[in-house]
C-alpha cells in the first residue's frame, strides 16, 4: 500500500514543511488549502484531502479547503449536519473520534451520501476530528481515495499530524478574529461614550436656553433647570446596559408609556402640551429589551431637542403605538425648524440602526417640509410582554 506521503518523504520533514506554511500566516482558507496540497502532492493524485470547519453553533460543517475534490461534490456537502450517520466527517465531528470508512459502497454511515460519493468516483473516506487545545472539535480532516482502502499505521500518523497542525492554524485564525471583534467593540464603546458626553452638554445647553425663555425669576429658572437635569439623569439610567443576568430575570416588565415619559421628561412640563401619547399605555416592554428600546427613543429625543420639534417652543411631538403581528411606534415631529434629510449618517443614527437590527426590527424615516415621521417596527412576540402578564413590581 502506498502511504499518504511517498516513501521518500519523512514524516518529520512533512510536518516541518506544513508548520512552516502555517507560520507564514495569511487568510485561513489559503493556509488550509496549502496544507492540503502539501499532503496530497507526494501521493501522486491518489489522495484527495479535505478540511471541513464546524460552524459557531457546532451543528454543521462548512468548507475549509478541498482543492482537489470535485466542485459539485464540495457544493453538495456544504453545510452538512454534525451527527451520527452523516458520512465520515459528520460522524467524526459528532463523536470526536476518527471514523475510517474503507468502502463507501457498503458502509451504513454513507447511506444518505453513497450515491453522491460514488458518482464522483470516491470509494473510501477516512476522517479525523480537528481538536482545539481545550478539546473542542474545530472541524475534520478527511482523506478520500478512488478505490476501497484501509489506512496503514503510517497513514494514521500523517492524518494525526496534519489534524494537529490544522488545529494550530484554525485556532490562531479564531483568536485573531476574536481580538478584532474585541477591538471593534472597544472602539464602538469609546465612540458611544464620546457621543453621549457631547449630547449631555448639548442637551443641558438646550434646556437652559429653553427654560430661560419662559422663566420669570432666577429661582424659577434654577428650579426648572434642576428638575429637568434630574429627569435627564433618570432618562440616562434607562439606557445603561444591564450587566446582571439575574437582574434581567427578575426585573419587571415596564409600560412603553413609562419609558417614553421618562425619556421625554427633560423636554416637557405640565404647563404645555408639546408632547402627546397615543396607544402607548397598554403596551409593556420585556425587561431584557427595555435598555434597547430606551436607547432608540433617547437618541430620537436627543435629535429632536437639538435639531427638531423639541428645540422650538412651537414644536410638537406625537408618539403613537399600535400592535398586531408587529409593534409599531410612530414618532411624528411638527412645528420645529425646517430640517432636511441628512446627506450622511452620524454615529447616533448608526447606533439606532444597529440597535433596531439587533432586535430584528426595522426603522423608516420620512422627511417633509412639515416635519419628520419615523416608524419603528419590532417583533411583538420578542419585544412586548403579554398584556395580561402581572408585573413583579
Amino acid at each position: 500500500m502506498i502511504n499518504t506521503l511517498s516513501v521518500t518523504s519523512d514524516l518529520l520533514t512533512a510536518e516541518r514543511d506544513i508548520l512552516s506554511r502555517v507560520a507564514l500566516g495569511g487568510p485561513l482558507k489559503d493556509v488550509l488549502r496549502d496544507i492540503v496540497l502539501l499532503v496530497e502532492k507526494p501521493a501522486g493524485g491518489e489522495l484527495l484531502a479535505s478540511v471541513l470547519l464546524t460552524t459557531e453553533d457546532g451543528k454543521h460543517l462548512t468548507q475549509g479547503a478541498a482543492p482537489s475534490l470535485p466542485c459539485d461534490y464540495n457544493d453538495a456537502i456544504e453545510g452538512i449536519a454534525v451527527g451520527l450517520g452523516i458520512g465520515s466527517c459528520g460522524t467524526s465531528a459528532h463523536t470526536g473520534s476518527p471514523v475510517i470508512v474503507s468502502d463507501i459502497s457498503t458502509d451504513p454511515l454513507w447511506a444518505d451520501f453513497r450515491k453522491l460519493a460514488l458518482s464522483h468516483n470516491l470509494h473510501s473516506c477516512w476522517s479525523m476530528p480537528i481538536r482545539a487545545a481545550d478539546g473542542r472539535v474545530l472541524g475534520t480532516f478527511a482523506n478520500y481515495y478512488r478505490e476501497p482502502r484501509k489506512p496503514s499505521e503510517r497513514d494514521l500518523e500523517v492524518i494525526g499530524m496534519v489534524s494537529r497542525t490544522a488545529a494550530i492554524a484554525i485556532e490562531r485564525s479564531q483568536n485573531e478574529k476574536a481580538r478584532d471583534r474585541a477591538e471593534e467593540q472597544r472602539m464602538l464603546l469609546l465612540r458611544e461614550l464620546n457621543h453621549r458626553v457631547k449630547n449631555v452638554f448639548a442637551l443641558a445647553d438646550s434646556m437652559l436656553a429653553m427654560t430661560a425663555r419662559t422663566a420669570t425669576s432666577a429661582e424659577q429658572l434654577s428650579s426648572t433647570v434642576r428638575g429637568r437635569l434630574r429627569a435627564l439623569g433618570r432618562a440616562h439610567d434607562l439606557v445603561q446596559p444591564t450587566f446582571s443576568a439575574e437582574h434581567v430575570a427578575y426585573a419587571p416588565d415596564v409600560p412603553l408609556r413609562q419609558i417614553i415619559g421618562d425619556i421625554l421628561a427633560p423636554y416637557t412640563d405640565a404647563a404645555t402640551d408639546r408632547v402627546a401619547f397615543v396607544g402607548t399605555d397598554d403596551v409593556r416592554i420585556r425587561a431584557d429589551h427595555i435598555t434597547s428600546v430606551a436607547l432608540v427613543l433617547h437618541e430620537l429625543a436627543t435629535n429632536a431637542a437639538k435639531y427638531g420639534s423639541l428645540s422650538s417652543e412651537e414644536g410638537r411631538l406625537v408618539v403613537a403605538c399600535t400592535t398586531g403581528e408587529t409593534m409599531q411606534i410612530m414618532w411624528s415631529e411638527r412645528g420645529g425648524p425646517v430640517v432636511r434629510a441628512p446627506t450622511s449618517k452620524g454615529f447616533g443614527s448608526t447606533l439606532i440602526q444597529r440597535t433596531i437590527t439587533g432586535m430584528r426590527g426595522e426603522i423608516c424615516y420620512t422627511w417633509s417640509p412639515d416635519g419628520l415621521d419615523i416608524t419603528i417596527c419590532l417583533p411583538i412576540n420578542t419585544i412586548s410582554a403579554s398584556p395580561d402578564r402581572t408585573s413583579l413590581s
